[in-house]
């Protein structure tokens, strides 16, 4: 909160009445003014009272503020979405406003410039909101894309030689065998990447004709087209919200870093960094053996996720009156079952999959899982122990008894009825409970079986949860600290993105003027890096983990992003265009986004696996895309 009132401190003296009367250096005027010489050119407040600027320095800092402003907008724009979504799920939020939201920041450039300035300013400041949006796309298809890459890339299959000395050809070698592993999901995520460029291609049309009439019925076709697209994307994830489930999941492993730490610093009773900022080991000492309930001098997965079990932001808990009876329903094997086996196999980042290439289940792994949880390292699984395992699973908001839950496991486990759990006993019981979940789901996929079966075991249970009581109660969620903090976050930040969007634009134009600056580059390739280096930098804690499933989780929020640009953007511009009655001017724009995605959308597509080679072709991408946009500019 501390945070929030300093930005909005920030924001309201930024935003205040300042003046200054700064000659231009180009000025035809030869002498000053004394200060009310009616025929002096005063600088244009924007709004009416923003600060305002008329000379290459103040052009500058004006420039300066308001991307700072633009980017704490940005922030607690995305902060504040991303906890309302961790908060309300999946579901109407997630497929369309969290969507929105997430396009927000670019787009504003765009609807600030065209919305509040008339229709002959609007012409040229629309086209540097325009570019900024497009930069974004590059940017995040280029060089955001192979930090990832590189970030993530590790070797194909392990060589058991190696060479005694170092060539050409073997340092060339890790370029095609390190690389980053993609799912399926990420790839049909690049494909409606490429599905959103029809209205792109659909718009340039419009160069094709002379006519006024001509081109306006490609431009009211195009917007129509970019309208449908949008609304089909939204209505697409309500009916299958598999592209939110990895939103929301690649939101988690985002912000566990930090959200860890914040943790750590809670519980540790003391700081983690003294004053001249090197680490108090006194206090983390003090943590670990606070943590280590067994004393054995080393934390276990389980004494590990006892630590982290409500690190979660944001996350509610609702206490439900069930009776005993609704308790026992909710424990039956199935639904526990469908539980544990979703969490053992997603608890660790490296987490090979249960089911191999096959559809088989992967014993070694099932094996890595008992050893994980045999704490004392006798082979075998105690009550004590399945007890551990089972407290801590998530059951969203039921409340279990976990002395029942223990005991029907254990019954359905424990075979030869020892009161434990052996290795064998392990492995057969979770084989079979896997192919119960592939029998019962009978998915195409059979790697999805796990989730699909969770889905059908839980889903009235956690319909149950999240209806709201007959009676009329309020569902406590919306009156929580957290969900109002989180709208709050979002509203200011909706509000310093708005305001401050039409000032940037403006101070960009006016600089490019004065300096003679080609008018694309600030807005093509410094607004886009200032808006989205935190994104960049947030993105490479999931992409360093080197495992498929966070790389894939990665790209694929990648890709989502680029979409939502795209379609949104487009609609935006084209419903500007319409409602301002603007010269079509941006094919430049329209042709650097078309190369672009075309380009790695089309190796996303078909690729399931990124060689550390693509990141030459990714990061040349983004100089020549700056190239072809000057010289387009030119030519067009």
């Amino acid at each position: 909160m501390q945070n929030l009132s300093l930005w909005l401190i920030t924001f309201v003296f930024a935003i205040g009445k300042v003046q200054s009367r700064i000659l231009r250096l180009n000025s035809p005027d030869r002498f000053l003014s004394a200060g009310n010489d009616s025929t002096y050119e005063k600088c244009e407040y924007i709004y009416g009272f923003f600060p305002c600027a008329d000379s290459v320095a103040g052009y500058i800092f004006l420039i300066a503020v308001y991307q700072y402003l633009l980017v704490v907008g940005e922030k607690l724009v995305s902060n504040g979405s991303k906890k309302l979504f961790n908060i309300l799920g999946t579901g109407i939020f997630g497929a369309t406003l969290f969507q929105i939201l997430k396009a927000f920041p670019r787009s504003i450039l765009v609807i600030a410039s065209g919305v509040f300035s008339s229709k002959e300013k609007a012409q040229n400041q629309v086209y540097t909101g325009v570019s900024a949006n497009v930069g974004a796309t590059v940017l995040n298809l280029t060089l955001m894309w192979g930090i990832c890459v590189i970030f993530g890339a590790k070797k194909e299959h392990a060589t058991s030689q190696q060479p005694a000395e170092s060539s050409l050809s073997n340092r060339l070698q890790v370029l095609k065998n390190n690389g980053v592993t993609i799912d399926k999901e990420t790839n049909y995520t690049a494909g409606i990447m490429l599905l959103s460029l029809i209205p792109f291609a659909l718009v340039e049309l419009v160069n094709a004709f002379n006519t006024y009439l001509r081109r306006r019925i490609v431009i009211y076709t195009a917007l129509v087209v970019s309208g449908t697209f949008l609304l089909s994307y939204f209505t697409y994830q309500l009916w299958d919200p598999w592209i939110q489930k990895r939103s929301l999941e690649y939101s988690k492993y985002e912000n566990l870093l930090a959200a860890f730490l914040q943790h750590v610093q809670r519980h540790a009773k003391g700081k983690l960094v003294d004053e001249q900022g090197r680490p108090d080991i006194q206090v983390i000492e003090r943590l670990f053996f606070e943590t280590d309930k067994d004393a054995n001098k080393s934390i276990t997965l389980v004494e590990l996720e006892n630590l982290v079990i409500d690190m979660q932001s944001g996350k509610v808990k609702v206490v439900q009156p069930f009776i005993k009876k609704q308790r026992d329903e909710i424990a039956e094997i199935e639904k526990l079952m469908a539980k544990i086996l979703k969490h053992v196999e997603s608890q660790a980042f490296e987490a090979e999959h249960f089911l191999k290439d096959d559809g088989t289940p992967n014993i070694e792994r099932i094996k890595e899982i008992f050893h994980q949880y045999d704490t004392d390292g006798n082979n075998s699984i105690t009550r004590k122990e399945l007890e551990k395992l089972i407290r801590s699973v998530k059951y969203g908001e039921v409340q279990l008894n976990s002395d029942d839950s223990v005991t029907k496991v254990m019954k359905d486990f424990d075979t030869d009825r020892n009161d434990m759990i052996d290795e064998p006993e392990f492995v057969d019981g979770m084989t079979r409970w896997i192919n119960e979940a592939i029998r019962v789901t009978n998915c195409k996929d059979k790697k999805r079986a796990i989730d699909e079966y969770d889905k059908i075991m839980w889903g009235e249970v956690e319909k149950l949860m999240y209806e709201v009581e007959k009676d009329g109660k309020i569902n406590y969620k919306l009156l929580t600290w957290a969900f109002n903090k989180s709208i709050f976050e979002v509203i200011l930040g909706i509000a310093m993105l708005t305001f401050c969007a039409k000032p940037l634009v403006k101070s960009i134009e006016n600089l490019s003027e004065a300096i003679g600056m080609p008018s694309f580059l600030i807005p093509f390739v410094i607004v886009p890096l200032a808006l989205n280096a935190r994104m960049a930098i947030a993105a490479i804690f999931p992409a360093s983990q080197k495992s498929s499933k966070t790389s894939s989780l990665t790209f694929s929020e990648i890709y989502g992003d680029v979409v939502m640009n795209n379609i949104m953007g487009m609609a935006t511009l084209l419903a500007i265009v319409c409602a301002k009655d603007l010269t079509w001017d941006y094919s430049a724009q329209v042709i650097i986004v078309l190369v672009a995605c075309a380009i790695i959308g089309l190796l996303a597509l078909f690729s399931p696996r990124y060689p550390l080679w693509t990141t030459l072709l990714a990061f040349s991408l983004y100089p020549s895309c700056i190239m072809l946009f000057y010289f387009l500019q030119k030519t067009i």
